[in-house]
């Protein structure tokens, strides 16, 4: 099977059919602002990751009182509701604490782990 002959140009010598793609001259790099722009992305990581901490130590603390555990234990407890449902920790612990302060229900997933995981004292009979 041949394929059909693509059709051929023919240019004037010494011109070429190649087009520039900008007008503009190459970017050199810049060490400099290579390493500003580094440094920006660093910081923007380490506000995001102390936000995170903030709101996972609150949700630790919503775990404390609920279940009387210490805190260790609330922490595992927070990564194991984030490996059973596939969202991040920090994700879980802002559902707690917006649940814990009324801004927003409890996800029907984790008030399931969480009923599993501390489940009501029975009445003394």
């Amino acid at each position: 099977m041949s394929s059909p002959a693509l059709p051929r140009h023919r240019s004037r010598p010494g011109t070429s059919t190649l087009r520039p793609l900008s007008t503009h001259p190459p970017v050199v790099p810049d060490a400099d602002g290579d390493r500003v722009h580094a440094l920006e992305i660093e910081i923007a990581q380490l506000r995001t990751a102390m936000a995170s901490r903030a709101v996972i130590e609150q949700a630790k603390g919503v775990l404390m009182l609920l279940t009387g555990c210490a805190d260790q234990v609330a922490f595992e407890l927070l990564t194991h509701i984030s490996s059973h449902t596939h969202r991040k920790v920090r994700e879980i612990a802002q559902e707690l604490v917006d649940s814990a302060s009324g801004r927003a229900p409890l996800p029907p997933d984790v008030k399931a782990i969480l009923r599993d995981a501390c489940p009501p004292p029975h009445p003394p009979h």
